[in-house]
């Protein structure tokens, strides 16, 4: 190593911290500059010769303001002069080293951490244990409903930043998840819902540990579903993995040809079901999403030109761009690669309407996986088994199905396969890696489908920008998988929309037995009603005087304090 990277790695070593590297540089600077000024001016401006050494202890003394006298007379105004530039120059240099050097201890020695327990006595509340992205979403959803929630939290740095979070504090504890007292802090005898959100050994001692303290139902969000039967042996209701499902929908979605899905179907844990009419009768249309992708023959056209097609009965009632969402789209917007239309029409007309060039399952296709984790995996096994070969790139996964290599390496996407692809799924645990990954793939292949995971909701829009054709935002993917159970009585959650205004798309069931028109609903609470379901109907956008009568579900568009209005107005009991 050279002799400068050795000097480097010593004051690296002496001085980790950065702010104060820079004043003892400067200190160090200083001292040099004013030795030699002291050691070539005095001889002139006094007539006094001093040695480099003493130079030196001159300005040191000085600096310090020790001073141990000055063995030559002053009298030049200019020595006056420079002494006092050291002095003040030095002094502050050494009061601003002093706090930078001596903080990081005071800090440890007086600072308090998270707090053991909660400033409420809370009642039917729901405890959330472990804080990351997927927590950070579902404290976005869960306050919805108007019960008390508990983050607990062991890790002292995590608890801290989940009291640092500006919208959404929930009360926070910080405890060992092994410690009785902490989830008597927390309140547990009286809670309704325990959602775990820990790895799956953690989980287990967490469940094995409450489970003789309460009778909330257990929620358990994990990575690996396959350890399902041991944690619900352990006491946990409903076990949970966002990795899994996420797995499965990109597998789904990596069948060539266009694809489009439900946003919404009954939520299998709600019980406030509508009435259920004979199957003759009930109106066979739902909202479909679609993305918009090479080989959607639609792309380039118009809005109109689909709403306007007497061929294919259906119509575009809004579509998602990038942060936007636009409710009522203009006849002349043009379709194009950077939209997810909802369209609303029978299952059918959908299909028909999408280029039937394209057939679903081709013998031909193949596929290019970037990440060997967990999604990743579970989306090459999908593949294989439905006969649709794949290459899986991964730095460090065993065993890889393809090639030991990054996404971010254009040899190793070349290799894999990348330029004849039909579909790339990028799905490492890393967003810079698949914001890159997505940005090389797109730039080998234009007409392939590239499909990429968001490990944290910022990188969505990013992804998209990229060149992605669909991405999915894992935490709140997994927060609305958790969400919809703890507010199955109430609501249910269907899209989390992107963007500052934090609008959710969710659906509930009117149970108030006044009935409501659409524009009351829209008056009182500030959410857009995108349509409703009623006996034998399913209208889109319906005008504003549309009676809403008990019974019918209706599906909007609002932010949280928004929907928490909707749910009050619509419930029992509830007047005009």
């Amino acid at each position: 190593m050279k002799p400068h990277g050795v000097l480097h790695q010593i004051i690296l070593g002496a001085v980790p911290q950065k702010r104060l590297r820079i004043y003892v540089t400067a200190l160090f600077v200083q001292i040099v500059i004013y030795t030699l000024l002291v050691h070539f001016l005095i001889p002139i401006l006094e007539g006094y010769t001093l040695t480099p050494i003493e130079s030196l202890y001159f300005v040191v003394m000085t600096i310090t303001t020790v001073g141990y006298g000055i063995s030559f007379p002053i009298e030049n105004d200019l020595t006056y002069l420079l002494i006092t530039i050291i002095i003040i120059a030095g002094v502050t240099t050494v009061l601003f080293i002093i706090p930078a050097l001596l903080s990081p201890y005071l800090e440890r020695a007086f600072r308090t951490g998270p707090p053991r327990r909660t400033s409420i006595r809370p009642d039917a509340h729901v405890i959330v244990v472990g804080f990351n992205e997927v927590t950070r979403s579902l404290l976005h959803m869960l306050p919805i409903a108007d019960n008390d929630i508990i983050l607990v939290e062991e890790d002292e740095e995590r608890a801290k930043e989940a009291l640092r979070m500006k919208q959404d504090i929930p009360q926070v504890i910080w405890g060992k998840y092994n410690d009785e007292e902490t989830w008597k802090n927390a309140w547990i005898t009286k809670a309704d819902y325990v959602i775990i959100n820990e790895e799956e050994h953690t989980a287990a001692k967490i469940i094995l540990g409450i489970t003789s303290m309460t009778d909330a139902k257990i929620i358990t969000i994990v990575e690996d579903i396959s350890k399902d039967r041991f944690l619900r042996y352990a006491g946990a209701e409903y076990i949970l993995s966002p990795k899994s499902v996420t797995g499965k929908s990109l597998a789904r979605y990596a069948i060539p040809g266009p694809f489009f899905e439900t946003i919404y179907d009954e939520n299998p844990y709600c019980t406030l079901q509508s009435g259920q009419f004979p199957e003759e009768e009930e109106d066979k249309r739902k909202i479909f999403m679609i993305p918009v992708i090479e080989g959607f023959h639609f792309m380039g056209h118009t809005v109109g030109d689909i709403n306007g097609n007497d061929e294919h009965p259906i119509e575009i009632v809004s579509y998602w761009k990038g942060h936007n969402f636009i409710m009522y789209p203009n006849d002349s917007e043009v379709i194009n690669k950077s939209m997810i239309l909802f369209v609303h029409g029978a299952e059918g007309d959908v299909h028909a309407t999408l280029d039937e060039r394209l057939v679903p399952g081709k013998t031909d296709a193949y596929a290019v996986i970037v990440g060997y984790g967990r999604i990743g995996r579970t989306v090459y096994e999908e593949l294989e088994e439905i006969g649709i070969h794949a290459t899986v790139i991964d730095p460090v996964a065993d065993k890889v199905p393809g090639i030991h290599g990054s996404g971010e390496s254009e040899a190793d996407l070349i290799a894999a396969g990348i330029t004849h692809a039909s579909v790339c799924i990028i799905a490492t645990s890393n967003d810079d890696v698949n914001i890159f990954s997505t940005l090389m793939a797109r730039t080998l292949n234009q007409k392939m489908r590239v499909l990429s995971v968001a490990v944290e909701p910022e990188s969505v829009d990013k992804l998209y920008r990229a060149g992605a054709d669909y991405v999915v935002d894992l935490p709140t993917h997994g927060a609305i998988l958790a969400a919809n159970i703890v507010l199955a009585d109430l609501i249910h959650l269907i899209l989390d929309l992107p963007g500052a205004q934090g609008q959710q798309i969710a659906a509930k069931h009117n149970m108030n037995k006044a009935p409501l028109t659409v524009e009351s609903i829209e008056a009182r609470t500030g959410v857009q009603v995108i349509g409703f379901r009623g006996r034998r109907k399913y209208v889109i956008h319906p005008e504003k005087n549309q009676i809403i009568m008990e019974g019918d579900e209706v599906i909007v568009i609002g932010t949280r304090e928004e929907l928490k209005k909707f749910i009050r107005i619509t419930s029992p009991g509830e007047q005009k």
